[in-house]
């Protein structure tokens, strides 16, 4: 068996497991942070006719006041728990010089425990989420080949595809859903650098909530990230490592239910994540498959509105360029 199968194998190993390390995390509105595009095609860079795909698992379990039933009035005190498992499909394609088409198909495994009164209920739900479409441009680069600095612009639409208005144990819980029922929109600009050692990419983005299904509303979101990136070096036996770190920052206002603002959503929050990627080549010039790894880790809950709780937020995903 190749030395290239191994790292594949142990790849698709690591990619497993981030569906059993357990993690803490408190989501508002739809469990934003970092820069997906970057994490899944690098400095969202790439040739002209290259086609790239991405593969990453996601685990988080996620704690904060219960949603009100919108005939009760006031806060009840109650506690919701959401243990969630996410596996997302991304796709790139650039079919010109500077402009790159992207997409991503999520599917998605939660569970939400409910405590009320001393008694605890769960709920589960599984399957495909809500799809997103992306476009980047880039508007300035230094070199036509290779460019140093460069600035992109980018826009999403996220899509209605997934389930929205399931009824489970009688109830219509937004936080069980599948999708949002909501067509999203965002806008966005990023910049990046590479020094003669690392590279640094920053981006800005803000993203738009529409009302969905079962009268919910997410709030905006806006999210600013700065991401440094190692070139990659070898180590034992030829493996190439390309460590990184990344700085993300999430405001979202309050979400709404029937009109009035959930309480225990929005506000804002830091995260630090260390980042791990393994290139299966010895090449690093290679544009070869790789594996990445990280960990989003939180400076505290203390901008957060009302009760909610954030952790470690686990991700691994393998990646193929061509």
């Amino acid at each position: 068996m190749s030395s290239r199968l191994h790292r594949f194998l142990a790849a698709l190993a690591a990619l497993s497991m981030s569906f059993f390390v357990p993690s803490h995390s408190r989501a508002c509105s739809v469990c934003q942070c970092g820069d997906p595009l970057f994490s899944s095609t690098g400095s969202n860079m790439q040739p002209a006719g290259a086609f790239s795909f991405y593969l990453d698992g996601q685990s988080s379990i996620k704690s904060s006041g219960s949603l009100p039933d919108p005939d009760d009035a006031g806060e009840t005190g109650d506690r919701e728990k959401s243990f969630d498992r996410e596996m997302t499909f991304y796709g790139s394609w650039t079919p010109l010089p500077r402009l790159t088409l992207s997409a991503s198909v999520p599917f998605k495994w939660i569970r939400i425990a409910e405590s009320s009164e001393g008694e605890t209920d769960d709920h589960t739900n599984r399957g495909f989420g809500d799809a997103a479409v992306y476009l980047t441009g880039v508007v300035w680069q230094d070199l036509e080949t290779n460019p140093i600095s460069w600035v992109d612009v980018r826009a999403m639409m996220k899509m209605p595809t997934g389930q929205s208005e399931k009824t489970i144990a009688s109830e219509e819980d937004p936080h069980i859903q599948l999708g949002t029922g909501s067509w999203d929109f965002g806008f966005g600009v990023g910049a990046g650098h590479h020094f003669e050692r690392f590279s640094l990419y920053g981006s800005l983005f803000y993203r738009i909530n529409t009302l969905g299904s079962l009268d919910y509303q997410y709030g905006d979101v806006f999210l600013a990230n700065m991401i440094a990136t190692h070139e990659a070096f070898p180590t034992f036996g030829g493996i190439l490592l390309r460590p990184g770190a990344e700085i993300n920052f999430r405001y979202a206002q309050k979400d709404e239910f029937h009109g009035v603002h959930y309480q225990h959503s929005g506000g804002s929050i830091v995260y630090v994540t260390p980042v791990l990627e393994i290139p299966f080549t010895t090449n690093a010039e290679h544009r070869a498959p790789w594996l990445r790894m990280s960990v989003r880790m939180p400076l505290g809950d203390g901008g957060l509105y009302g009760h909610q709780h954030e952790g470690f937020i686990y991700n691994v995903g393998i990646g193929l360029a061509f």
